[in-house]
């Protein structure tokens, strides 16, 4: 592991230091320990739960070993969480410009069976912890838009902010999960020095809502014209696309071409992405 050149401003120090605690309750809640992975043991580890987790083809990985050897030696971020000794969850990040203030978080998974016991955060909240200490204000990342537990879990619980909708952003991909459709991404930005949600619970009432994109008998129904005179707007996806891709694989395909249609539309005009909510909805509002 190379020597960081990287300190925490004075500023910095307090933020750290909390985040640290904040990382650290949040994992002993979750029953994981996380930190650092650093030996090439560790790293052959953390390559096959990622295989595992994307269903890649045997012998194969997103991210070679020896990837993730270099990227830790260089000072970036390679972690994982630990139950009880076994390896459960990975995070993957790397310093990108300006100034190297930022982290770009390539890729994060945690195996079937922990998925929804907190361990993806103490995850997040350990890299954010980690950021801080390296003197990164901001951690950018994509996921998949049409995946609403991660919408759920990155815009409402996390307070990130969605700054663009990125069309087949990865080309073809071959993975278990990814493979035969678009990769279409949503590019999050989290501002590591910003108040968290005031009340993760807390969700707007959409009973007065108009909607750009919505679900009518599981059919994506677009009507961008019917919010043009709205300040706020909805776009709906569904509740569990994974299982709808391997049921009706056109109807996901629909969904996915609806989405990308109006998110684009929207957000290319100035509406901001506000919130998502555990019902499945993009809370938009135009900007003033």
């Amino acid at each position: 592991m190379t020597t960081s050149l990287r300190s925490t401003p004075p500023t910095a120090e307090k933020a750290a230091a909390r985040a640290e605690a904040d990382a650290r309750a949040l994992a002993e809640h979750s029953g994981v320990v996380v930190r650092e992975l650093h030996t090439p043991d560790e790293m052959i580890a953390a390559s096959r739960l990622l295989a595992e987790i994307w269903h890649v083809e045997e012998n194969k990985s997103h991210l070679d070993p020896g990837l993730l050897v270099a990227l830790a030696h260089a000072d970036n971020y390679v972690a994982g969480a630990y139950h009880e000794g076994r390896l459960v969850a990975v995070c993957v990040g790397f310093f990108h410009p300006p100034s190297d203030h930022s982290v770009h978080s390539h890729i994060a998974g945690v195996a079937d069976g922990f998925l929804g016991a907190g361990v993806g955060k103490a995850l997040k909240h350990h890299q954010r912890a980690w950021c801080l200490r390296k003197g990164a204000d901001s951690i950018t990342w994509t996921f998949d838009p049409l995946v609403a537990r991660n919408a759920y879990f990155n815009i409402h619980r996390l307070g990130t902010t969605a700054t663009a909708y990125l069309p087949d952003f990865y080309g073809a991909m071959t993975d278990g999960i990814n493979r035969g459709q678009p990769s279409d991404r949503m590019l999050l930005v989290w501002d590591l020095y910003g108040e968290p949600p005031a009340d993760p619970a807390a969700e707007a009432s959409s009973a007065s809502e108009r909607y750009a994109l919505r679900s009518i008998d599981r059919e994506p129904v677009l009507d961008l014209a019917g919010v043009a005179d709205s300040a706020s707007c909805r776009v709906q996806i569904p509740s569990d696309i994974e299982r709808m891709r391997l049921e009706s694989p056109e109807l996901s395909a629909r969904w996915r071409l609806a989405v990308r249609d109006a998110l684009t539309t929207l957000m290319d005009d100035g509406w901001r992405v506000t919130d998502f909510t555990r019902a499945g909805d993009y809370c938009l509002e135009r900007a003033v």
